[in-house]
């Protein structure tokens, strides 16, 4: 009887090296499904909920303040955000020269911005 214990760990353990792939992808599965599901009820509470939607906001805010205030104050965190920044633009230098799509989403997207500039100036005379 002392045997049992012994012979279930090392069932356990040969069913697991057999079956890993498997096993480990069922558990992304449900990992993924339970995201989704915290994700959409996220969403929801966001959509309807305007204490949450202010809390989320003022947080958003909270957060991007003191990067800016960190940024300012420590050099170390201003190299990484400059070269995150050139990171950043040469992605968009590429992108624009390979990517029609994005290409004219950009143009578009700065049309609307002059078509509004114009009609703020056009506004304040």
């Amino acid at each position: 009887m002392s045997d049992k214990p012994n012979d279930r760990k090392e069932y356990m353990a040969q069913y697991y090296a057999e079956n890993k792939a498997e096993i480990s992808a069922r558990r992304k599965a449900k990992r993924l499904a339970q995201r989704e599901e915290i994700n959409a009820a996220g969403r929801e509470r966001y959509a309807t909920d305007p204490a949450a939607r202010e809390q989320r906001l003022r947080t958003n805010a909270k957060g991007r303040q003191t990067r800016k205030e960190r940024i300012a104050n420590d050099l170390e965190e201003k190299k990484r955000h400059e070269e995150r920044l050139a990171k950043r633009r040469e992605r968009h230098k590429e992108r624009l020269a390979v990517d029609p799509a994005y290409r004219k989403q950009r143009e578009e997207f700065a049309k609307a911005l002059r078509e509004k500039r114009l009609e703020n100036k056009s506004s304040k005379k």
